[in-house]
Formats: structure tokens, C-alpha cells, sequence
């Protein structure tokens, strides 16, 4: 008698975004957001832009790769959601090692109280947002607590 063969498929994955994030193509590498820095004042921003908000000069930014770790400046459990997304979710603001303060989905932890804490580390994940009609998963970045 034959053994049965395994039928389950690989969902395609694609960016919510294109140019936020730096998606691995093999388990060795890890992502990484997609920033920028003025070689002027080194003020780092997320997302990528063409001007510094800093020193308003033109023609300064240059791309730069975000650590993806940062601390959890402020939190809140979110009930609702949009169709296709889940509730209840946690959506915090991080402040990211580099500078730059984004807001950010976050998994790896249950949506209730108690879960997080403000200063909390945190770290960079990529993560399904939701599916579209073909069933095709749109991913993002998302922050998870280090666990200690």
C-alpha cells in the first residue's frame, strides 16, 4: 500500500507595501525596515523619504537598514478592526533603536491586559495582516516581545 502524499501548498506571500521592509529569501537572513538617513544631520526616518524633515535640505537622504528592535513607548488592545483584519490586536508605538518612533502592529502575545508593558523590548517580525480573495497573504512588519 502507498503512503499517503502530502497535498498541502505554500501560500504566496507579498508586501502590504512595497519598499518597508526587506523580506528573507532564505531562514539564515532576517528582515530588516527600510529607512533612511541625512548625511547632513543624521536624522533617521521610517519610512524611506527624499527630504530630511530635520534640516528640510534636499538630495540628503540616503537608504539605510533599520535593526528592527526598539522599546514599546505607548500601547492600546483594539476591539474592532477593518474587514479581512483580525480583532482584537495590539497596536503600540516603538521606538526603534536608530531614532525614529512607528507605529506598529503587535504579535507574539495575547491581546489582553497585562500582556505588555511600556519600555518593553521589542523586535521586528514579518507576519500575515490578512488574505486577499485569491487567498494570497498580505504580509507586514509587526514587533513581538523579546522574550528574557
Amino acid at each position: 500500500m502507498e503512503a499517503p502524499t502530502s497535498t498541502s501548498t505554500v501560500k504566496k506571500q507579498i508586501p502590504i507595501e512595497e519598499g518597508l521592509f526587506y523580506q528573507p529569501a532564505t531562514p539564515e537572513e532576517k528582515p530588516y525596515l527600510i529607512g533612511s538617513k541625512c548625511n547632513v544631520c543624521g536624522n533617521v526616518t521610517f519610512p524611506k523619504m527624499q527630504i530630511c524633515p530635520r534640516c528640510a535640505k534636499r538630495n540628503t537622504m540616503e537608504e539605510t537598514h533599520l535593526s528592527g528592535k526598539g522599546k514599546i513607548d505607548t500601547f492600546s488592545i483594539v476591539n474592532a478592526a477593518l474587514p479581512g483584519f483580525k480583532a482584537p490586536s495590539i497596536q503600540a508605538y516603538v521606538n526603534l533603536e536608530e531614532g525614529p518612533r512607528i507605529w506598529t502592529l503587535i504579535t507574539g502575545c495575547e491581546p489582553k491586559e497585562g500582556a505588555l508593558k511600556i519600555g518593553m523590548e521589542v523586535e521586528l517580525v514579518l507576519a500575515k495582516v490578512k488574505e486577499d480573495a485569491d487567498g494570497t497573504e498580505l504580509i507586514s512588519y509587526q514587533f513581538r516581545p523579546i522574550k528574557k
